[in-house]
């Protein structure tokens, strides 16, 4: 059981964006992909998550194949690009919003997931008057507020401060002792290494 990709490429309007990448990853570890704007992370996370077809390669999770458009990865809490919030809407109406899709949370969960976020006293705010870190920590909580088995976070640190880090890392050490399989991406990996059992650099689509 896992994530297993196996050797997979994508090529974009004749540029590569993913070259022949390879991996191994086991339940309840945390790994790490770092790399410069536009090296792939994006793309490789999209292509785990079935968001995107791959041209050559397979993907598995835990047993199932991911396709690209038809088969997508389960059980799985996603931050790859910003959700188009409500604006107009608190944080806790966007999550019930979010929450009736699966219809496997209630209010009470909800509320937790806020409090553990640190959006506790913000939930009843629209969303248009939140700050940028807010705005984040409201994603991270969308990604978690189901207890998902795997996470899939790109950039999770991107708007918050230093203490801002410091709680949403300690909160995905929490999830990873809980035996949850994690994946990050960040373009400083002073972030990241903190949590990881592994990091992967990439360049040009590749794994270096």
């Amino acid at each position: 059981m896992g994530i297993e990709v196996k050797g997979i490429s994508k090529t974009f309007k004749n540029q590569v964006v993913l070259k022949d990448i390879s991996l191994s990853l086991m339940t309840g570890k945390c790994y790490g992909f770092i790399g410069n704007n536009g090296c792939g992370k994006s793309i490789l996370l999209k292509s785990i998550c079935g968001f995107i077809k791959v041209d050559s390669g397979e993907i598995w999770v835990n047993d199932k194949q991911i396709i690209g458009g038809s088969h997508f990865i389960e059980s799985a809490g996603i931050i790859i690009e910003s959700p188009e919030w409500m604006n107009n809407l608190s944080g806790y109406a966007n999550l019930c919003i979010l929450a009736e899709i699966r219809k496997q949370i209630d209010t009470n969960q909800i509320n937790g997931t806020l409090k553990l976020v640190g959006l506790e006293d913000s939930k009843d705010k629209k969303v248009k008057k939140y700050s940028l870190g807010m705005k984040q920590r409201l994603r991270i909580a969308q990604a978690i507020m189901e207890n998902p088995d795997i996470l899939i976070l790109d950039e999770p640190f991107n708007g918050l401060d230093k203490s801002g880090v410091q709680e949403i890392q300690d909160l995905l050490a929490t999830y990873k002792s809980r035996g949850k399989t994690i994946l990050l991406t960040s373009h400083d990996e002073r972030n990241i290494e903190f949590l990881c059992d592994e990091v992967y650099e990439l360049e040009s689509g590749a794994i270096i």
